[in-house]
């Protein structure tokens, strides 16, 4: 992770929650890519989605409030209240599975991904998007910044917008994220802007805002020196018939169909990718099944926003 920000979520919060299936599938873009499939345990034949519910939870504050918010919640000494006032704020911006105020599940786990397997730490939320920048209109899910490797003894930064899409089916859910990321390419300009001016609010270590300074905000006639790239999440029904299968094998079952999901949309990803003219960009995609996409999303969000959990 970049040392120049901090991230959000709370250390070790989502280990042993999402299994990695390895696979040999990339996409042949010009730029970075990542392009990784995860599942949840699988219980009875079904996706187990309890853990994930609490880790959410516990994470409600960091993803609704900035991390100069969180800072004056501590110095008042009211840290045990984050939560209830995060869920307030997401239960005022709408219901449970709403997309566009923050309370979409793919809007939530894709800031969670972008911190957690990226390592790039967020700049806004949609919740921060819909509520502290919504004057801006931003077509974004959210907002990170990464930091990458050196180039002539230099770090090099991209800042990665964010989407999702959660729906019945793969290649569904694959058309509907390109077309919010050519709404967000569209504006991009806008979304630039709209991070040069709130920003430094969202922060409040010295160390932090003079790094934003530098990076972020543009000198008088200049622009940031980062690259702009996309992250994405994509959920999608696994869709397979659990009738005659042992647990044992629906688990192993489960893992042999991601890996043919993923060798037949592979291509078709980097061809969208090709087709809309966005090869000049880094792309990051992180892919979930679901037994139901459309209800478990709901089912989820709904828990999580009720606290109906068990921590």
């Amino acid at each position: 992770m970049a040392e120049d920000i901090s991230g959000t979520l709370k250390k070790k919060s989502l280990d042993g929650i999402f299994n990695e299936v390895p696979h040999t599938e990339t996409l042949g873009i010009s730029n970075n890519e990542e392009l990784r499939l995860f599942y949840l345990k699988v219980r009875g034949k079904k996706f187990y989605t309890g853990d994930l519910q609490t880790a959410l939870y516990r994470n409600i504050g960091k993803y609704v409030f900035s991390r100069a918010a969180l800072e004056d919640f501590h110095i008042n000494d009211d840290d045990d209240s984050v939560i209830s006032q995060a869920l307030k704020v997401m239960r005022e911006n709408g219901a449970a599975d709403t997309k566009g105020t923050g309370n979409e599940l793919g809007e939530m786990l894709v800031y969670t991904l972008l911190e957690e397997k990226l390592d790039a730490p967020k700049i806004l939320s949609r919740v921060e998007l819909s509520t502290d920048a919504v004057n801006y209109s931003s077509e974004c899910e959210s907002i990170h910044l990464l930091t990458l490797g050196e180039a002539d003894g230099q770090a090099t930064y991209e800042m990665v917008f964010g989407t999702s899409n959660i729906v019945g089916d793969i290649q569904d859910a694959i058309d509907n994220a390109f077309e919010a990321i050519l709404r967000i390419e569209k504006r991009s300009a806008r979304e630039i802007k709209m991070v040069e001016k709130t920003a430094l609010s969202r922060f409040y270590k010295e160390s932090e805002i003079d790094f934003i300074k530098k990076l972020i905000i543009p000198q008088q006639g200049g622009s940031g020196d980062y690259e702009i790239a996309y992250g994405v999440f994509l959920g999608y029904t696994l869709g397979i018939n659990p009738a005659g299968y042992t647990n044992e094998q629906y688990a192993a079952m489960v893992e042999k169909r991601l890996d043919l999901d993923i060798k037949s949309h592979a291509a078709y990803i980097a061809k969208k990718i090709v087709d809309l003219g966005l090869d000049g960009h880094s792309f990051y995609f992180y892919i979930l099944p679901f037994d139901d996409a459309e209800l478990n999303k709901k089912e989820i969000m709904e828990n999580v926003m009720k606290g109906d959990v068990t921590l």
